[in-house]
């Protein structure tokens, strides 16, 4: 006997699906790598709790497919707590460790994803076809490159 705890007047018509409605928040899921989501948790990650943070906002915020997350760092940092800079620089190590992946670039202002291979929102088949252009992430993170400091003419 099967028990029917999800009855048909839950379920929406069309492309909006809900398939589980979990009130009162009911809403997409993502599909995430549960190994991966043990490293990055893990104290000897090289991620902090603020990028931990920032990836969680990234995977819940996130478009559909591989759609950036169109926000700018001060609108996260606004919702998330943490000041702009600091956000800066979680998203700049998330990506260096490609969790996070550059979608889009506007004058100096760039738009990230997540990572296919890290989260996926959508069809399996469509994370499947998502991955094959995406790096792996690290884990540990790697070290940051060195940014070049600009010489200074001796006067």
């Amino acid at each position: 006997m099967q028990l029917d705890l999800f009855s048909d007047e839950n379920v929406k018509a069309g492309p909006d699906k809900v398939r589980y409605d979990w009130n009162p928040n009911p809403g997409r899921h993502v599909n995430v790598s549960k190994a991966l989501m043990c490293k990055i948790w893990r104290k000897d990650s090289g991620y902090d709790q603020n990028d931990r943070d920032v990836f969680g906002f990234y995977l819940a915020h996130s478009p559909d497919g591989t759609e950036p997350l169109r926000m700018t760092f001060k609108e996260i940092s606004e919702l998330l707590g943490p000041a702009q800079g600091t956000i800066r620089a979680s998203v700049e190590k998330l990506h260096h460790g490609g969790l996070l992946l550059e979608a889009e670039k506007f004058g100096r202002m760039r738009f990230y994803r997540v990572n296919p291979r890290a989260g996926y929102d959508g069809p399996a088949k469509n994370q499947v076809d998502a991955t094959k252009e995406a790096r792996f992430p690290v884990v540990p993170a790697p070290e940051a490159p060195v940014k070049p400091t600009r010489k200074r003419k001796a006067a």
